[in-house]
């Protein structure tokens, strides 16, 4: 018989899951409820993966996502993390540097944070021209939107106190993803990363074309051949999630796989980004996390 704790996980569980609805939620719900969940091993890298604007209703449920769907059984899902603000650029520097505004001087963040401790990181940007920002002329087929723009680039926004012009770097092969360093934050395109859709329905990847009927297929076919590359380091623990979500409340998908994270569960506390940069801060004993991630409400990693 399960104890009280586990009772109690189980009924937070099925209150969650009531609002998922349907058949999609009597699958969640097997796969919550089974006492076989089993923790996979420490977690030494952090793999961090954003996609662009859909919002917790865009994802969960939708059948052009079956394999963002499929990851919520395979690790631990978010059920409410949340976004800032809308604005791409102010909530990539919520998740970095716990502020959604520029400072002068820069602000302190994760990747600042890292080099400071002697600890390695790479921002993988695909499509992007060259090394920390470089444009691209090429755009996302059949429209003007460029594939690489620096308001989706994190590191370029701190080029003044990291090293940028080494560790920003374009996304080019698989091998990038099989030798990762301590940190790694990873933006795909703007059609693979969900944000434009190509009026053709076929995307540019780094490893090929992508193709889908919708702007979350795109995304979705794409996550389903880099994350499996990721997963196959086992001290590598994968985060993905969204930068904003287009509702008012910006309530987003994110999920924890991989290293350290206990298969087929579900943490219905309430998260933003700026708990994720404390989790990351945590993680990696980095100290207190910059502006508002030092009293926010901690995303444990891994």
């Amino acid at each position: 018989m399960m104890g009280g704790h586990d009772h109690a996980g189980l009924r937070t569980a099925r209150r969650w899951l009531k609002n998922v609805g349907g058949a999609f939620a009597v699958a969640l719900l097997v796969v919550v409820l089974l006492p076989t969940g089993v923790k996979a091993a420490s977690s030494t890298k952090v793999a961090l993966i954003v996609l662009e604007n859909h919002d917790y209703n865009n994802i969960v449920g939708n059948s052009s996502a079956p394999y963002l769907n499929s990851l919520m059984s395979e690790g631990l899902f978010l059920s409410d993390y949340n976004a800032i603000v809308a604005g791409s650029d102010k909530d990539y520097r919520a998740m970095t540097s716990g502020t959604t505004n520029e400072t002068t001087p820069t602000s302190a963040n994760i990747f600042q944070g890292m080099q400071a401790a002697g600890d390695s990181w790479t921002e993988l940007n695909e499509s992007m021209g060259g090394n920390c920002g470089v444009t691209t002329s090429k755009t996302v087929p059949g429209t003007s939107v460029p594939l690489y723009v620096t308001d989706h680039d994190p590191a370029w926004m701190y080029a003044s106190n990291e090293d940028c012009d080494a560790d920003d770097v374009p996304l080019t092969s698989d091998s990038q993803l099989a030798s990762l360093p301590k940190f790694s934050f990873i933006v795909p395109n703007d059609c693979d990363d969900m944000h434009t859709f190509p009026p053709k329905g076929t995307c540019p990847a780094y490893f090929g074309s992508v193709k889908a009927s919708d702007a979350v297929g795109i995304g979705d076919a794409w996550l389903s051949h880099v994350v499996p590359r990721l997963l196959a380091d086992p001290s590598v623990t994968v985060i993905v999630t969204f930068d904003e979500g287009n509702s008012p409340n910006e309530h987003i998908y994110a999920v924890e796989l991989g290293a350290g994270v206990t298969a087929g569960t579900v943490d219905t506390t309430k998260y933003n980004h700026y708990g994720l940069l404390a989790g990351l801060y945590e993680n990696f004993a980095l100290g207190t996390a910059p502006h508002n991630g030092a009293n926010a409400k901690v995303v444990s990693i891994g």
